[in-house]
């Protein structure tokens, strides 16, 4: 997916989800979204993949920045694997949620993400993620996407 398109898709899910605002987000999803950002920080700490990974859906979807798109939990979390051998633990990480906006059982939410490794590698930047509300009740991420010109979350 090109980097185009990618900003394409992100600003038209923001607009999808402005067209929504009048909807509150059901605390289960806002409880959700709070547990999968923080398991993304704790990952990162820990170098543990399958924290991170078990915050997404098993047919989600993951768009990093470089257009080079994973879909499937598993293949999300072997790529999630890959990154922490090659930076390490992260000695510090955050998550800013900037917004966020219901549709049904959908969240799309927006923010700003950031982690420190050692050697002065910093990642930062915004995303855009789309969380699910799964069968059981759960709320798991559908879609991922770093908005391209930021290497976050």
């Amino acid at each position: 997916m090109t980097i185009r398109l990618k900003l394409s898709l992100a600003l038209m899910l923001i607009g999808v989800g402005c067209a929504a605002q009048s909807t509150e987000i059901d605390p289960a999803a806002r409880r959700g979204i709070a547990a999968g950002n923080q398991a993304w920080i704790t990952g990162l700490k820990g170098g543990n993949a399958a924290i991170i990974a078990a915050s997404y859906a098993e047919n989600a979807l993951d768009c990093p920045a470089a257009g080079d798109c994973i879909s499937g939990r598993a293949a999300i979390e072997a790529r999630l694997k890959e990154r922490s051998a090659k930076l390490g633990r992260a000695g510090s990480a955050s998550v800013a949620s900037a917004g966020a906006v219901q549709q049904g059982d959908f969240v799309y939410e927006w923010g700003s993400a950031e982690a420190s490794f050692a050697g002065g590698m910093n990642v930062a930047g915004h995303y855009l993620t789309v969380w699910q509300k799964q069968t059981d009740g759960s709320w798991k991420i559908f879609r991922n996407m770093t908005i391209p010109g930021d290497g976050g979350h």
